[in-house]
């Protein structure tokens, strides 16, 4: 193919030659090595931190509901005396005889929840009547939870034990 082009076109169509040619050689071999091209990589890292984020959001979702769960149970407490909850796990037990003393105990309080506390002496437990009284405790239907226990295997009967509780619970601040 002759074409006649007078030197001024030709040298237009060298430098555009040149620069498809410069061009064509950018697209082939330095944009995939910058990493411009390389967009599989960075879809499948887009990927995995999404799924990281639907996990950390399912995480967040359960701590929510347990959050809830938990508040609603703090809000019965508020007409609930803890001295009188205590009273009544112990007569349902048929421990209350054993009571050497039950005090209530000052906690700080936090922004939102004031902390009761109350210090239980029990006198001549068996195992089994502390397990069920811890049991009870645990799994009342007020927010009641034992913070500390002291064990004491008893010198006149080994069978028995002494315990000290401090049971505690907690209220909703009136605003």
């Amino acid at each position: 193919m002759n074409l006649n082009l007078d030197d001024r076109q030709r040298k237009i169509l060298m430098i555009v030659g040149a620069g498809l040619a410069v061009l064509l050689f950018l697209w082939i071999v330095v944009l995939p090595r910058l990493g411009i091209g390389g967009l599989d990589n960075k879809i499948a890292k887009k990927e995995q931190e999404l799924q990281e984020i639907t996990r950390l959001y399912k995480s967040f979702e359960q701590v929510k509901r347990d959050f809830n769960k938990i508040e609603s149970a703090i809000n019965r407490n508020q007409t609930m005396s803890l001295l009188s909850e205590l009273s009544n796990i112990t007569e349902k037990l048929n421990i209350k005889q054993g009571i050497e003393s039950m005090v209530s105990k000052a906690k700080p309080k936090n922004e939102f929840y004031q902390e009761e506390a109350v210090e239980i002496r029990i006198k001549k437990l068996t195992n089994e009547e502390l397990t069920r009284l811890l049991y009870e405790i645990e799994h009342s239907t007020k927010v009641l939870r034992v913070r500390k226990l002291n064990v004491e295997a008893r010198f006149d009967d080994p069978s028995l034990v002494d315990a000290v509780l401090e049971v505690s619970t907690f209220k909703r601040l009136e605003d």
